[in-house]
């Protein structure tokens, strides 16, 4: 992916964007953490922007530049039972009818989707759709993804269909949608704040889990979850283990719930070699990328890793299975080895081939610094800013009697 330089913010000023979601912060995921940094990039474009998002418990954990808003209820059942979709179908028409949007842009597409297609029906406003994983993507070994549902799939189609333009995050997810017709979707990657994820070094971990400072950390961020594939990368570790010139290795894996690993980990007698630490701020979370010798992610499937940009950005090699959203960071940028999934000799080979060439190790970390620029935050939200301006060229052309949204109008973004 090349920076696009040439869209500048002057061009988006005063473009009332509305960012729809079911889940958000605090709540700290992929699709939570894109949504908040596209708003923040947006707003620095001079666009105005609303995020609507399902309640959510718990204080903010990062500055906002755009304006938040809650719809639905806390209560057990509040989706099942329709009151979701009734609070956020309100809260959609009462905002434009306050002070009408541009464009909404709606993240996720299976239940925010839904309630974003049907509002639309009363609202009329250039409509785009942003899946994030397991919305759109689908792997029946272990029955992951909304579509393995027909009625689901069905639905999703549905919502997806109604859309103006729909955005993919990876050439993986575009692949999903092949049911759509090719000059519906645009490919924007997530991002990063490139600036927040400076290279450097620290001993951080080192320091806190007692280890030889001489010991290569080969790391993984993200919750624990059968997609991240951890029990097959901790595998892998005892493959490595067996061998006397990987003893320096050593495995730590950051993430929510990851404490449900330990019984795999002693299962495997590998308490001094596999190392699992909770969620971490994001400033600790800095100082494990930088303690790190490489990058590791095990996935069955990603949507697009940010953890995996992440550590790019702070010079790490990525190690990387050979599944939608890993093999397009690693095969689109050549920061790294792939290795294939569920197969933890490929993953033990993998690793050791970089402990083995370390020049290749120098190479890859110099291409990861340079090519994670091109995914930082503010050029993607450029292209998101043509995206909407697209779609509200689209509205425009199907419209029968050639008129959209008093704000649209007034806007001057054809």
């Amino acid at each position: 992916m090349e920076a696009d330089t040439a869209f500048t913010g002057t061009e988006a000023a005063g473009m009332k964007v509305c960012l729809f979601a079911d889940g958000f912060l605090p709540t700290v995921g992929g699709m939570e953490l894109a949504v908040h940094n596209l708003a923040n990039a947006l707003s620095e474009l001079r666009c105005d922007v609303t995020v609507i998002a399902k309640n959510r418990k718990g204080p903010m954990p990062y500055a906002m530049k755009y304006r938040l808003l809650r719809y639905g209820n806390r209560f057990p059942g509040s989706g099942r039972s329709g009151a979701d979709f009734l609070a956020a179908l309100s809260t959609l028409l009462r905002e434009h009818r306050r002070d009408p949007f541009d464009v909404i842009n709606c993240h996720t597409v299976a239940y925010a989707g839904h309630r974003a297609a049907f509002a639309n029906r009363f609202l009329r406003v250039p409509l785009v759709m942003t899946p994030h994983g397991e919305d759109i993507q689908r792997i029946p070994e272990i029955n992951y993804g909304y579509r393995m549902s027909r009625r689901w799939n069905r639905m999703i189609t549905r919502n997806l269909e109604a859309a103006d333009v729909v955005t993919a995050i990876s050439d993986s997810v575009r692949m999903e949608l092949d049911f759509l017709p090719k000059e519906k979707v645009d490919v924007i990657p997530n991002g990063i704040d490139a600036k927040k994820f400076p290279p450097g070094r620290s001993h951080d971990l080192h320091d806190r889990l007692s280890l030889d400072r001489r010991q290569r950390v080969v790391l993984s961020v993200g919750r624990n979850d059968i997609t991240k594939g951890y029990a097959y990368g901790i595998e892998a570790f005892r493959a490595l283990a067996a061998q006397e010139a990987h003893h320096d290795l050593v495995y730590v894996i950051v993430g929510k719930n990851t404490s449900d690993l330990a019984p795999l980990v002693a299962r495997m007698s590998l308490q001094g070699t596999v190392h699992l630490l909770p969620q971490q701020d994001a400033d600790t979370l800095l100082r494990c990328y930088q303690s790190a010798w490489c990058f590791f992610s095990p996935s069955v499937t990603e949507g697009l890793s940010l953890v995996s940009l992440e550590a790019m950005a702070t010079g790490l090699p990525l190690v990387a299975t050979d599944v939608p959203g890993n093999i397009d960071i690693v095969r689109d940028n050549g920061c790294g080895i792939i290795v294939r999934s569920k197969d933890p000799e490929s993953m033990a080979r993998g690793i050791g081939a970089l402990l083995c060439d370390p020049e290749a190790h120098r190479r890859f970390s110099g291409i990861a610094r340079k090519r994670a620029a091109n995914y930082d935050w503010l050029p993607i939200a450029c292209k998101y800013v043509e995206t909407y301006r697209r779609a509200v060229q689209l509205r425009r052309a199907r419209s029968t009697d050639g008129t959209v949204s008093s704000r649209s109008d007034a806007s001057g973004i054809v």
